[in-house]
């Protein structure tokens, strides 16, 4: 950054030089960051803020040279509120679009302090166009919800905008000021996870940092997102994300424990946790909810020897009532210890106790006979005590069924 003595002098000019010192002295303000100007001493920012706002009444001036006086007030951000007036002054009709949109950002970037300019900006959102999109994310960042608010971002969201890139935009605003629309968690959480483009995951990681922590599918993604995506902008915005939500790493898994049953990502973002996720996991075999048991054993499996902590309870629950619960825990018993004498009687006894299923119900028998076939076969020789049931199945009704049975007698126990 420049020293204080030089940014006194561009002041000097600002207020005292011709047109072409002026605009040298806005554009090296311009060129500093918001770190830079966070550094700056209050006693040269407030008489800057002055100067910045008579210069903006002054008279005409080029276009360009009111976009990098808004962009000077965006890096200076809630340090700029007495600009206000003056920024309100260029959302104006008759005034250029690109400097309206510089004032609309600038104004944003003041939070709370921009209040006033928020009947001004509501009247932009009916624009169809970019300086629509810069008022929507302005009013999202002053935190106004008011009835007049909800109505213009709902219209905006339910009317002209059509590309991802401005839904994203106009998702971020009804976000930060706790507005739900149908589908809109949805519409991120899909953008996040499975978007090509690295902006558009990463606004939408921006805007669900704005959601409630509770909401389905929410925690799932950003984890996800933090812990697996390609891009590193994008895994660190979804952590900051995280952050904003008041969730470490722990909170997070349990978020995603309790959503197995109803997230879609949920089991993603558990895989991708590894072993930090064991303990939520065990806690998850113990909850009624049987989709959620079926799931945490089969997360626990997947990380084999890693779940040892989790094989007391697994062995627990293979005197569950629900069969799949028990398949699905014989199967993740093996994976951990490869000890048959555990997981195979249990999954001999399921060839042999199958469920009672009705007519329409075939199709069922048949993936989950299918499936504990298949957990045999992926043992190998050692399930060799299951060779009477697989022989049994062998002969079943179902052809899918007997040809599964067949290649795991081939398998179990080869001939020669």
């Amino acid at each position: 950054m420049a020293g204080v003595d030089q940014l006194q002098k561009h002041l000097r000019a600002l207020n005292d030089g011709d047109d072409a010192a002026q605009r040298a002295a806005i554009h090296a303000f311009r060129a500093l960051e918001v770190e830079e100007w966070g550094a700056a001493p209050q006693s040269l920012v407030n008489p800057l803020v002055v100067s910045l706002q008579r210069f903006l009444r002054g008279g005409s001036r080029p276009p360009v040279v009111y976009k990098e006086v808004g962009g000077i007030l965006v890096n200076l951000g809630p340090r700029a509120k007495g600009a206000v007036g003056p920024l309100i002054e260029l959302l104006e009709d008759g005034i250029p679009d690109s400097v309206r949109e510089s004032a609309a950002r600038a104004l944003g970037s003041l939070g709370r302090d921009a209040k006033d300019a928020v009947d001004s900006l509501v009247a932009l959102c009916t624009n169809q166009s970019t300086l629509a999109l810069n008022a929507v994310r302005a009013l999202g960042e002053i935190g106004c919800a008011d009835q007049r608010v909800r109505n213009a971002l709902v219209k905006v969201w339910l009317g002209w905008v059509h590309t991802r890139d401005d839904l994203l935009q106009v998702a971020h605003a009804l976000c930060r000021l706790r507005i739900e629309m149908n589908g809109m968690i949805g519409f991120l959480t899909n953008h996040l996870m499975k978007s090509q483009a690295e902006a558009l995951r990463k606004s939408a990681a921006e805007a669900l940092a704005w959601c409630k922590k509770t909401d389905t599918d929410v925690v799932p993604a950003l984890l996800t997102a933090a812990l697996s995506d390609k891009n590193e902008d994008v895994r660190q915005t979804a952590q900051a994300a995280l952050d904003h939500l008041g969730l470490t790493q722990a909170k997070a898994i349990l978020l995603c424990a309790k959503q197995l049953s109803t997230s879609v990502y949920a089991e993603a973002a558990l895989r991708k946790s590894g072993q930090p996720a064991i303990a939520a996991l065990i806690e998850a075999l113990g909850c009624d909810d049987s989709v959620t048991r079926i799931k945490a054993a089969q997360i626990l499996g997947s990380f084999g020897e890693l779940a040892i902590d989790a094989v007391p309870v697994l062995t627990s629950a293979l005197r569950d009532r629900n069969p799949e619960i028990r398949l699905a825990t014989a199967k993740g018993l093996w994976s951990v210890t490869k000890n048959p004498d555990v997981a195979v009687p249990v999954l001999a006894q399921l060839l042999q106790d199958e469920p009672a299923t009705g007519p329409d119900d075939d199709e069922t028998r048949r993936k989950f006979l299918q499936t504990v076939i298949e957990a045999l076969w992926r043992i190998g020789p050692p399930a060799s005590a299951a060779l009477p049931a697989i022989i049994r199945k062998t002969k079943d009704k179902n052809r899918l069924v007997s040809q599964s049975a067949h290649n795991a007698l081939k398998k179990i126990a080869p001939l020669g």
